[in-house]
Parts: C-alpha cells; structure tokens; sequence
C-alpha cells in the first residue's frame, strides 16, 4: 500500500534586481514557466514575488497579473511571503517590519483580490518578534525554510513535518520547519530525495522545493529541466505524492505539530553582515529615521491646524512613496549582491530620502514659525529628551517642541594632557586616551581592559595586520588618533564626551582603507573587551532587546571569481551574532557596558566581549568594494538599565533633536508643547505616529479609514516583559480610541477618560493605537470666497 507524501514549491522571483538585470518582462514569463511546470506534473504551488513587483506587473505586465489572478482563484497558486522588499528583515529596523508586512499585504489584497495567510520567503527572514507581527498582520501559516543562495542560512533541522513557531511573546504560527526532505531548485535534488529514509518512515512526510522559474538560456532553473525528475518521483514506489499549496499541506499535516521556540542563538543568517562599511544598513537606517521623524511631525504640524506646512493636513503620498522607495531598497539583492545591482537601489533610495527630508524640513521650518521668537529645538520622539543646543542644555517634550531662550548652560569639557595620556573630564565624568596604544582607556570608573577601545585589525593576504598609532591629537573638545598600517592606509578615532550625557562617542573615518581579505574573519575589526566579568550579553532585533550567547560554528560560502559560474568555497564563521543597533555586556549585578552604533551590525565573540565588523569584503561582489569607512559609537557604562531605556538611548542616539530658527519675531503657539506621551508602564514604549487615508484601507472593511477621515495611528511596544497598563496622554480631544491591527484595521474600543488613552499590554506586545483626534482634523479652506481670484482674471478687454 502507497504512503501519502505532500508536496509543495514555492516559485521565487522579484521585480528588484531581476527586472533590473533582464529587463521587462521577467515576472510575466515566470509566471507562465510556474504554470506550465503545474501543468505538466500537476502540481499546485506559491509564488513568492516582492509587493512592488506585483505593483510593477499591473503597470507593466496587466495580462500575466490577469493570468496569475486567475491561477490564485482557482487554487493552482498561492501567494506566499508577499513582503514588500523581500528584506532581510533582521537587519533592518522594527518599523521597517511592520511596513515591509503592511505595505505588501496592501498590494497582494488591492492587485490580486486574496489576502495572504502564508509568510514563507526563500530568504532568511527570522527573528523573535516575526510571528507575533504575522499574526497581527493576518498570517496564519509560515515556512522555515530558506534556500541556500548568496547565502548560507541555519535553522534548526527537525524531522516532523510541522511546528508551531513560537515568537517572543508566545503567539505560534503553524510552521514547516527546515527539514531533510528540502529540496533546492537544482533537478539533481530530486535522486538524492527517492531514496531518502523519511520518505516511508515519517507519519507525515513533506517535501519542500524552492524554484526560481525563468524560461531563459541564461538561468539554471527552468520548468523544462524540473518535469523529469518529478515525474521519476511521482513513479517512485511505495508512495503517493499529493500536490497542495502552503497552507493545504500545513492544514493536512499540523495537526499535532509541536512548539518550537527558537532564539537568536539557534539560527545563523549566513550573509556577509558589514560589507562594504555597512552602507546599506546605515542609509536604510537613516532614511527609516528621516520618515518617522516627518510622519510624527506631520501629525503634530496636523494638530495645530491651519496654515498646514504644505497643501494637506498630512502629506500622505510623499511619506508612502519614501517608504516605498525604502522598502524596495531593503531588498535582500541590494543587501547580498550589492556589487551587482546596488547602484539601482541607491538611487531609489536617494529618492525615498529626499521625500522624506522634504517633508521633514518644511515642517520643521513652520512649527519654529508658529512658535516664533528665538531657536525652537524640535523632539520627533515620543517621549522627552535632553539636548545640548548651541552649548545650551535643554530638556524637549515628547512629540514636541521647546525654546532655546532661559536654558541653562551645559557643563564644559575640561581637556587635561600629560606626555602619556589626554583626558576629556565633564563634571564627575572623564574618559582617558592612551597616547601610546592609541585607544581608550577608560571610561569613567571602567578600565577598558588590556586592548582599550578603539583598536583595529584585519587580515591581508592571509596574515593578520594591526593598526598602530600614527599621531593622537587634541582638536578641541575631541581627541584625534590617526591609526595606519603597513598598507599606508589610515583611519581616523576620534573620542569625545557625548554632548547630553555621560558617555564617549566614538567616530572611525577613513576615505580608502586597503581591502582586507574576502572572509567575514579578515573583516576591519575593533574589540571591546573591558575589565568586566561579563555573565550576560544582550542585543537587539527588530523591536525586541534579548539575552544571546553568540557561541556557534556555522559555513559561510563564496565565489572564487566570477559570482555566477566560479567554484565556490567555505569559511567557517566562529561565534558570529549581531546587534542591530546595540550591545551590552553585563556583569552578575547588573553593571555594564553598552555599545550604540549607527550601522555596524555584525559581530564576534570574543573571551568575554565581541569583535564589532567595521567593514568587510564581500567575495560576492567580485571586485567591487567601498574603501570608505563611516562608523560612530556611543560608549556608556552604566548600572541597572533596563531594556526600554537602552532601546530608546540606540534612538536618541542616530536621531537628534530638530533645531530651526523662526523667519519672524511672532507665533500663535506656546513656547513648549507635546503633542502625546506614555506614562505608567516603564517599558513600554511610543515607536511610531502617522496618518492613513483610505487608499491603505482599500479592500480592507474594517480598516479604521471606513470609520474615520485620516485617522492617527500610534505604534506601541512593551520591552521589558512585564504585563500591565499603560496611558496614552494626548493634547487634544480623543473623540475615540481603538486596538487595531499593524494594517490599520479596528479590533476592539480602548477606554478614555479625557485627553488618556488606557492600553493593555502583553509582555513584548507590539500593538497599534486608533485615534480620533478632534483637533487633528482636516479644516478646508473657503476657496469659493476666493473665486474672484480665477473666475475673471482673464477676461481682460482687447485694445483698442
């Protein structure tokens, strides 16, 4: 008697970098190559294209949309994954995620009609917060498989034919995990499969295919080469291979699917994390920054009424089109093959910046111009900050604004020297340079260890090189070490005390290091390893700050010339994690050491410490490396922090206050205002605030936009792990307040008592905030009191 066995493929395609590279038409013919594979085995599989492309394809492509339209109702496809930019999203922002899942569930359900139930990506899309994002976002199934392409990623292997996934704050999404009957796109996968064990030993066995289909001579993998060997699986004896989509196959198998947590030390996501100086992740950084900052602000440029600071109360179509541009940016092609089609991805995200920046400066300017009178230092951030403003100290309202005038004066910068050491003291507070070494020594009461901070070495030509002091000099309130190497290359530490608190920025400039070797080993590197018995080690993902051990062995492959068609080789990656955009390293009473940085992502443990990737080169871009070097760090020891602080502090960090100068003496506002700000749940936190219109809602009944004209939305998130009720104050009326999905969409009436918005929170929950605000609403002008203007202007007589 035949035993059941499912089968399933995912197609793989993307408008960023494939149409690039080819030209049009590309996810038209992979669609027609993915059904006339279907046609001619029967069977039933997902497509996984990015949202843009789907965008392009109505544009571009309406016949294929409509043939793939027909081929989704009619169940041979479902669309899976349909992230916007197909990122990996680890390394990018939270924000940046919950976009990337709302912007792409948008263009599925406007363009094909379906809403998407399945996230399952061929690249390496992992981290704590995903399911619980999934969940929100209308997934109820996923896949945790992911091709080995550019990269080598690793999940855990398991032998049942389901999990259930389970996310940082316990929501489980039902799951075919990573398993031994994975198949890649290669048609020589399919002999090793036949005689596999599984196959007639599992209860349920399932096997899995990612394709990339494109009928062209210059692919490898096409309907043409894939017929054989499923045809020789299906006469395989003693099984019966039954056909389903993602979700079919899951419905048929997950009945008894066990829970899997897996944490950042279970998976490695197998990229060249810190190529070229980490480029990419600090202009996708800043660019993410810039639209949450002009988003915030145009919601309280909105709440003051009019004059608006451009045409509309919200400039909704300037801000979506910027984070469209970004979104596609993130495109895991421009991260991993960025030698190959980066150069398109900058430009979009040049646009995406400038929209943003746009908005942003505008506003900036009309806020300071109602305000009037002196400077006006601006907060984006939705909680209060203090700044250092034109050697001023001052403390900014959350979401708002506050004027320079009356602040006191910030504490001065000592500068003490002797011929062995330069000293920055502020108050209490000093940091000690090594005039010798060339690095810090420390940093308040914290001996940084044998090596300091600062020091930088790579490899070259398979010997590892050390950069040693060149000259250290004091320019200001800074100090100056050149380091260089026996290339001739130099790079530029410069310490100094940051300016609102008692911490050390550090900053490493260079214009063209001399390449280090092509393994994630040889990388330029600085160590931290201060005199600290560090127990614990936390770091952050994506809207979430976890403990991580950083201890593993995992391979990590690359081409020996050509990208396309050279033998590839391994590296074996020892002890790699990273840090999206902070480190702390702790001792057992809670003192610590914590690490802000404004891009270099990668990282190595060391004894107790880590190495930081300042830059790498990246084999996979062939000659093609940036000898640039930007990277700054803040340094701050401290005691007791907790998680909601530190994540805030990697804020304030990249994103400084807003100052502008009225252009008049005279305004209609208070000299300090806050638009909103969260009291009573210390770890909970205010990450994003912005507007939709019913464009976001189309296709979505019960989107907030049904309901309510450009409604507010407040992103909310809890990162300390402790349940509780959190408020929401607003200066305003709040006519009404809603839970909502990530998409805008209203679950359930929030309680409010005035201008307090009361939220329950889950440990680790992030939710979204509906609001009603009275004020905000947009006020029309009287242009029909203003006919005269137009209606006669021209009817002018003739002369005589």
């Amino acid at each position: 008697m035949s035993r059941p066995v499912w089968y399933t493929f995912g197609n793989h395609f993307h408008w960023v970098d494939m149409q690039w590279l080819w030209g049009y038409g590309v996810l038209g013919a992979s669609v027609r190559d993915m059904l006339a594979f279907s046609a001619a085995t029967g069977a039933r599989g997902n497509l996984n294209f990015d949202g843009v492309g789907f965008e392009r394809m109505a544009a571009e492509e309406p016949s294929a949309l409509a043939l793939l339209r027909d081929a989704v109702a009619d169940g041979t496809v479902e669309v899976v994954g349909a992230s916007y930019g197909q990122p990996y999203p680890l390394f990018h922002h939270g924000e940046s995620a919950v976009r990337q899942l709302t912007y792409g569930v948008r263009a599925v359900r406007r363009l094909l009609g379906v809403r998407p139930v399945s996230f399952w990506e061929e690249e390496f899309s992992f981290y704590p917060q995903l399911p619980q994002l999934l969940a929100d976002t209308g997934y109820r199934y996923a896949s945790l498989f992911f091709q080995w392409t550019w990269h080598t990623p690793h999940v855990p292997v398991e032998d049942v034919p389901a999990i259930r996934w389970e996310g940082l704050d316990g929501t489980r999404i039902l799951s075919t995990p990573r398993g031994p009957l994975n198949l890649h796109q290669w048609p020589e996968d399919f002999a090793a499969l036949r005689a596999h064990p599984l196959l007639t030993e599992s209860p349920a066995p399932v096997i899995q295919q990612w394709l990339e289909l494109l009928p062209s001579p210059d692919w490898m993998c096409r309907s043409e080469l894939l017929v054989d060997g499923m045809t020789e699986l299906l006469s395989t004896p003693g099984i019966d291979v039954r056909f389903g989509t993602l979700s079919e196959v899951l419905d048929a198998v997950g009945t008894d699917a066990p829970a899997r947590a897996y944490t950042m030390d279970d998976v490695f996501h197998g990229m060249s994390v810190g190529k070229n100086g980490d480029r990419g992740h600090r202009r996708s950084r800043e660019t993410e920054q810039a639209l949450l900052s002009a988003e915030s602000l145009s919601v309280l440029a909105g709440r003051l009424g009019r004059p608006y600071p451009h045409w509309d109360v919200y400039p909704v179509w300037e801000l979506e089109e910027g984070w469209r541009e970004l979104l596609a940016f993130q495109h895991h092609d421009n991260d991993e093959c960025e030698g190959l089609c980066g150069h398109v991805g900058y430009a979009g995200l040049e646009r995406g910046h400038t929209l943003a920046r746009a908005v942003l400066d505008r506003t900036v300017a009309h806020l300071a111009d109602r305000v009037g009178g002196g400077t006006v230092v601006v907060n984006p951030l939705g909680w209060e900050r203090t700044a250092v403003v034109d050697g001023q100290r001052v403390d900014v309202p959350a979401l708002g604004w506050t004027g320079l005038a009356g602040t006191g004066p910030a504490p001065e910068v000592a500068v003490e020297e002797s011929a062995a050491t330069v000293t920055l003291r502020r108050g209490s507070f000093a940091v000690t340079v090594d005039r010798r070494r060339g690095v810090v020594s420390r940093i308040g009461s914290l001996d940084c260890g044998p090596s300091g901070l600062g020091g930088l070495r790579c490899e070259r030509d398979g010997t590892e090189v050390a950069y040693t002091p060149v000259s250290v000099d004091v320019a200001g309130d800074a100090v100056v070490i050149r380091l260089g190497s026996p290339a001739g290359d130099e790079v530029r530490l410069t310490v100094a005390l940051a300016p609102e608190l008692d911490a050390v920025d550090l900053s490493f400039d260079a214009d063209a290091i001399a390449p280090p070797d092509g393994r994630h080993h040889a990388s330029l590197m600085t160590l931290v390893e201060p005199d600290l018995d560090v127990r614990t080690v936390l770091h952050d993902t994506p809207y979430a700050v976890t403990p991580v051990t950083g201890r593993g062995r995992y391979p990590r492959k690359y081409p020996t010339g050509d990208w396309m068609t050279s033998p590839q080789e391994f590296e074996e990656v020892v002890d790699p994690f990273t840090g999206l955009q902070l480190v702390d390293l702790l001792d057992a009473d809670g003192a610590g050491l914590l690490w802000l940085h404004d891009g270099s992502q990668g990282f190595l443990r060391a004894t107790t410490g880590f190495w930081n990737v300042l830059s790498m080169r990246d084999p996979w871009d062939e000659d093609k490396f940036s000898a640039s070097v930007h990277a700054r760090v803040r340094v701050l020891p401290h005691r007791g922090l907790d998680s909601a602080t530190r994540w805030r502090l990697a804020q304030e960090f990249t994103r400084p206050v807003l100052v502008a100068r009225p252009s008049g003496p005279g305004g209609d506002q208070p000299e300090s205002y806050s638009l909103l700000r969260l009291d009573g749940l210390p770890g909970a936190v205010v990450t994003a605030v912005y507007r939709e219109t019913g464009y976001a809602g189309t296709a979505l009944p019960d989107h907030a936009t049904t309901a309510l004209d450009r409604p507010v939305l407040v992103r909310l998130v809890e990162f300390a792990g402790v349940a509780g009720s959190a408020e929401l104050v607003v200066d305003g009326t709040v006519a009404g307040a809603w839970r909502a999905t990530t998409l805008g969409e209203l679950r359930e009436a929030l309680p409010v008592e005035g201008s307090r918005v009361t939220v329950a929170l889950r440990p680790f929950e992030i939710t979204t905030v509906v609001l009603d605000l009275v004020e905000a609403a947009k006020q029309a002008r009287d242009l029909d009191a203003h006919r005269e203007v137009w209606a006669t202007v021209h009817r002018t007589e003739e002369p005589t």
